[in-house]
């Protein structure tokens, strides 16, 4: 009898090892091309830096609505292009370590981008010269900031392109 449990305990794990390299292809099979996940975490870092530096309705603002729009229009196109392939991925993740796995990530972008902001606002000299181009007079927070966030949307996205956790092969 305990041949028969070994064999099938051997079987149940090698089952488990079999679905976990499938979930895995499957999960790199998902993953948006290189260029996509450039443009999005460009965009991201774009939109965290004009968000940063901006004063009400200047020019940064501008940059922070254009950058956004894009994203929203760069996310809307890959999801398209994926469903026209005959991938039709879910917009939040199923099970419950995803969506903490998500709203983790929504915690730490909305943190970064706020004390980046604050950090811009705080440092800032208080007189300026009217229509001097005023990038040379930002401290180094907003540029923090946006390389953080762009970073990180990179790293993510690459890494968990379904923002599920999955064991990793270690022969990769």
């Amino acid at each position: 009898m305990t041949d028969e449990n070994q064999a099938t305990i051997a079987e149940a794990q090698s089952a488990l090892e079999s679905l976990n390299k499938i979930g895995n292809e499957t999960i790199s099979s998902l993953r948006p091309p290189l260029w996509l996940i450039t443009m999005l975490s460009l965009l991201c870092g774009i939109f965290t830096f004009s968000f940063a530096v901006t004063e009400g309705e200047n020019h940064w603002a501008l940059g922070m609505w254009l950058s956004g729009i894009s994203l929203v229009l760069l996310v809307l196109f890959a999801r398209y292009s994926a469903r026209l392939l005959g991938v039709r991925g879910l917009v939040f993740p199923p099970s419950g370590s995803g969506k903490v796995f998500l709203a983790l990530q929504a915690l730490f972008y909305a943190v970064v981008m706020f004390v980046g902001r604050g950090a811009t606002v705080s440092g800032r000299p208080e007189i300026r010269l009217e229509g001097d181009f005023p990038i040379a007079d930002l401290p180094l927070a907003p540029y923090i900031a946006a390389v953080i966030v762009s970073l990180s949307v990179a790293y993510l996205t690459y890494k968990y392109p379904t923002n599920e956790w999955v064991q990793q092969d270690a022969s990769k």
